[in-house]
């Protein structure tokens, strides 16, 4: 398994590309100490020194024992080796690449040779290479005195090869790429002499003067403070040497191969993506092996989601194979709105880059392209193309030979580029999203607060840029608490605002994407951060901004290529949560308040008429369809009940949130809500989405009756009172069912007043009170009968069969009830849900005259269909009637399959009753077989 110990900045342990989480600050410098002098022992003593820098208390010894053995546990369920006790103290092993330190001490090993061997360019390269594996300060943010030494002794030989690197590249003449570089260290280390004589020189050679002198003397003068000291011979003689423009500092003309190195600096917290980078590297030829082609790879993602950094970490990484050129051009930095002037003056950077005076740069675009492919023939170069917006941009800036490596940024998913392998880039995971945090907070707030580091780096939307900015805002807050971090960016009308530091912010990343869409583009991605769910097709796309369907998917597409929308699934799209923030920031500000109102009006239109194109094919002759409000939309129609069911459930979030929203809007059509709640009805038991019904069910009911919408509000109490009976909250639902029947009559609604009664009769069946539930189920009857709603007597047909079967216990009286009401499923449509009720009720029957056998046919006919229609619900009850028959037909076995299937799909729907219900028959059926089967 692989490992990663990590000392060259904050302590991090590595194993399959996930990092483990260590515990305590007692248990980190234990394994710290181990590091430092991995592979030898470390005495006892020692780490009792490391954990307690002042008074160890007298059970120190113990306490560090149990602190080993922590360790090791930990790293035993990582699947790596732990300390080991070996004399008067402990050793960790570790293997070959597995600790950074000592990586970077092979890597500058590998640089120091090269130079003595006269191969400048690839000392460079192994130096950068040893340098990029440093992160931070070793162990930054342990505080332990006991370990400083061999701390300073790691940061020593950092900077003395920091040194030795910078050194060369001047030798290569590469003066203006170290300058930054240069000015950071001499900042930080400014008693260092050699540091701040390679910056004189660099400045010098850059035909800076003036500030190499200012060097001379801002180092003069500090060492004259701080040790009492004058600079030593070697930097007073440069300084004279540089005051007397010394021809002999001139830098030599650059060797061809290995004269450019413009990279930029790469981040030493570069956290995470390590399947992204194994597959650049795997793109890449075999060294050695002949090459027919440049690689080149296309890096796509979302603003602020690190293409440049993945990018300019994996050249850093691949650069020794590179040695001629190693170059990075900005295209966006170069003529905004103008692809082909930006190609041109790209060409114009990267000739000069490689050489080529201006004189010699035609002003025609192919002719540069050409010469640019000219300049390269025969090298192996590296070239970064950051911020790219086309494929036509880049074409002239690739190379013509084979042997190259072209790495492009993009936040467009470049396609049509011939020969790229693209790599569209997602979010961090949380675990890479808080080690990021951690490593730039560079705080004990971010190890010991870790559930608000996990709500942080979510709220961030787990995006690098995010992320970056909210710890680099803790860093420079030391009142904070993390937790008072997750508060603020908790608040999502201020998240974008505090995601901003300096001259970085989410918002202007997000912006510079948004402008580059067309208006009709810019106006569809605004709107839908209107809609109501978590994401959602093209069919709702089309409504939310009213246009033709193609064009929704043809738009959804295009935002989809650069990356303003997400698709985890085929056909439904969604917004990043920081893109949605910042859409909905968008809306409020370019589109009126009728404007955004519409859409509403639109969703709930659009949900309504494929919600009832559903209803019916549920529901075939059911009269309550065609009461319900008139739509403009036609809706998604479906091919059968199991596709639109499929539907429903994709889009339930989007739905309930439109209802939602129809309640709190005074304007808002609430009898077009109450009407979608009500074409859901058939799903409620197919799918038991009662408990998810029930809430936007008591808002449009509460909403319509104060708005003295009573048919809206009857509509909505059955919806809630089944409900409320559905989840064993009998007397609210009864209280609900009583108020819809009043709002029923006062609105003149004889279509939901069938429906209302017959579930008031359901609830005295519930009551035991059986003669009042066979009156109202017989007045529901006559109600539906007037209305000519099949379908409404239906389900009282089979309600009286189940009242006669249950309540009064006289099943033979149910069958002719149940027959009536087989025979008028026939006429209406078959074996649909309500078919489904009469044959499991007909089973149930049966078995009660004793023809179990007959009743078996039933209940496997039933669940044939409910498997047929995709109806776990009555699927489960069918299945659950099969086990107690064949049981009492002395066939537990069969039972025991139809009890574990039945609870398999209670559990998924939870119900926990039912699933009770069938517990206790299992454990029936195993005593009977005297316990030869254990429990499911």
């Amino acid at each position: 398994m692989a490992a990663e110990f990590k000392i060259l900045g904050p302590l991090e342990v590595w194993t399959s590309g996930e990092p483990l989480r260590l515990s305590g600050a007692g248990q980190r410098k234990v394994l710290a100490a181990l590091l430092l002098s991995a592979g030898q022992v470390v005495p006892l003593s020692h780490l009792v020194d490391a954990v307690w820098p002042q008074e160890p208390p007298p059970t120190a010894e113990k306490r560090v024992r149990n602190l080993v053995s922590e360790l090791r546990r930990l790293l035993a369920d990582g699947g790596l080796a732990g300390p080991v006790a070996a004399g008067a103290g402990y050793r960790l092993d570790v293997g070959e690449g597995e600790l950074d330190a000592a990586v970077f001490d092979g890597r500058v090993g590998r640089a120091r040779r090269h130079a003595a061997d006269g191969r400048p360019a690839e000392a460079v390269a192994e130096f950068r290479a040893a340098l990029n594996l440093w992160r931070g300060p070793v162990l930054a943010g342990l505080e332990c005195p006991a370990l400083q030494p061999q701390v300073a002794s790691w940061e020593e030989r950092r900077t003395a090869a920091l040194e030795e690197d910078i050194g060369l590249e001047l030798d290569l003449g590469r003066h203006h790429s170290v300058i930054s570089e240069l000015s950071e260290q001499v900042a930080a280390h400014p008693l260092r002499e050699r540091l701040a004589g390679q910056l004189m020189l660099a400045l010098h050679r850059a035909g800076r003067r003036p500030e190499a002198l200012r060097v001379f003397h801002d180092t003069r003068e500090t060492l004259a403070e701080e040790l009492g000291l004058d600079p030593g011979d070697q930097l007073r003689r440069l300084h004279q040497r540089i005051l007397s423009d010394d021809p002999g500092l001139a830098a030599s003309p650059p060797d061809r191969r290995g004269r450019v190195h413009q990279l930029p600096r790469d981040l030493a917290d570069f956290t995470g993506r390590a399947t992204e980078l194994n597959r650049l590297v795997s793109a890449l030829p075999v060294e050695g092996e002949p090459t027919t082609a440049v690689v080149i790879n296309s890096i796509d993602g979302m603003a602020g989601i690190g293409k440049t950094a993945l990018a300019v970490h994996a050249a850093h990484r691949l650069a020794e194979r590179y040695p001629d050129a190693q170059l990075f051009v900005d295209l966006h930095a170069h003529t905004a709105g103008d692809e082909l002037g930006t190609t041109a003056a790209a060409l114009e950077t990267l000739l000069r880059a490689v050489g080529v005076p201006g004189e010699r740069i035609p002003d025609d675009l192919h002719q540069r392209a050409g010469l640019w492919r000219d300049e390269l023939a025969g090298l192996k170069a590296l070239i970064v193309l950051d911020n790219a917006t086309s494929a036509e941009q880049v074409r002239p800036l690739l190379p013509g030979d084979p042997g190259s490596l072209v790495l492009i940024t993009s936040r467009r998913r470049l396609t049509d580029l011939e020969a790229a392998r693209t790599l569209s880039l997602e979010v961090l995971p949380p675990a890479d999203a808080a080690a990021l945090f951690t490593r730039i907070a560079d705080d004990a707030r971010a190890v010991t607060e870790p559930r608000a580091l996990d709500e942080v780096v979510r709220l961030c939307g787990l995006l690098p840029l995010a992320v970056r900015i909210a710890a680099a805002r803790l860093r420079t807050r030391p009142t904070w608490t993390l937790a008072h971090l997750a508060e603020r960016l908790g608040d999502q009308r201020r998240r974008l605002g505090e995601l901003a530091t300096g001259d970085r912010s989410v918002a202007a990343a997000f912006a510079l994407s948004y402008r580059q869409l067309t208006p009709v583009q810019q106006r569809l991605f605004r709107l839908l951060s209107l809609h109501p769910g978590p994401d959602f097709d093209a069919h709702a796309a089309a409504r939310v901004a009213d246009i033709p369907l193609p064009e929704a998917d043809r738009l959804l597409e295009d935002l989809l290529d650069v990356h303003l929308l997400q698709q985890r699934t085929a056909g439904r799209y969604r917004f990043h949560d920081l893109l949605h923030t910042y859409a909905a920031h968008l809306v409020l500000e370019e589109d009126t308040e009728a404007d955004r109102r519409a859409v509403l009006d639109r969703l709930l239109d659009h949900y309504l008429a494929s919600a009832r194109n559903l209803y019916r094919l549920m529901r075939n002759g059911c009269k309550l369809a065609d009461a319900m409000a008139a739509t403009h939309s036609a809706g998604v129609a479906f091919a059968d009940a199991a596709e639109g069911q499929t539907w429903v459930l994709n889009e339930l979030d989007g739905i309930l949130g439109a209802v939602r929203g129809a309640a709190v809007d005074p304007g808002a059509p609430i009898a077009v809500a109450a009407d979608l709640l009500l074409a859901l009805d058939p799903l409620g038991d197919v799918a038991f989405l009662w408990p998810r019904l029930n809430g936007p069910a008591a808002e449009i009911a509460d909403a319509a009756e104060a708005r003295g919408e009573f048919p809206a509000e009857a509509r909505a109490r059955y919806m809630l009172g089944g409900g409320l009976w559905q989840v064993d909250r009998l007397d609210g639902g009864e209280k609900q069912i009583r108020r819809g029947v009043r709002a029923a009559h006062d609105g003149g609604d004889e279509a939901i007043l069938d429906r209302l009664l017959n579930v008031s009769a359901l609830l005295a069946f519930h009551r035991h009170d059986h003669e009042e539930a066979l009156a109202i189920f017989q007045e529901s009857l006559a109600v539906g009968g007037r209305s000519g709603d099949w379908w409404s007597q239906l389900e009282v047909l089979n309600n009286i069969a189940a009242l006669y079967i249950i309540g009064f216990g006289r099943p033979l009286e149910a069958l002719p009830w149940l027959e009536r009401g087989l025979a008028l499923a026939d006429r209406v449509g078959g074996r649909q849900s309500a078919w489904q009720y009469l044959m499991i009720n007909r089973g149930r029957a049966k078995r009660a005259l004793g023809r179990p056998d007959e009743a078996v046919e039933d209940f496997r006919a039933a669940l044939a269909a409910s498997r047929a229609l995709a109806s776990p619900f009555q699927e489960a009850m069918a299945l659950q009637e099969l086990m107690v028959t064949t049981r009492r037909l002395g066939r537990p076995e069969e039972a025991l399959e139809h009890a574990e299937a039945s609870l398999a799909i209670w559990r998924q729907l939870g119900q926990e009753a039912r699933e009770a219900e069938v517990r206790a028959e299992q454990e029936t059926i195993h005593a009977e077989l005297d316990g030869s089967r254990p429990l499911a």
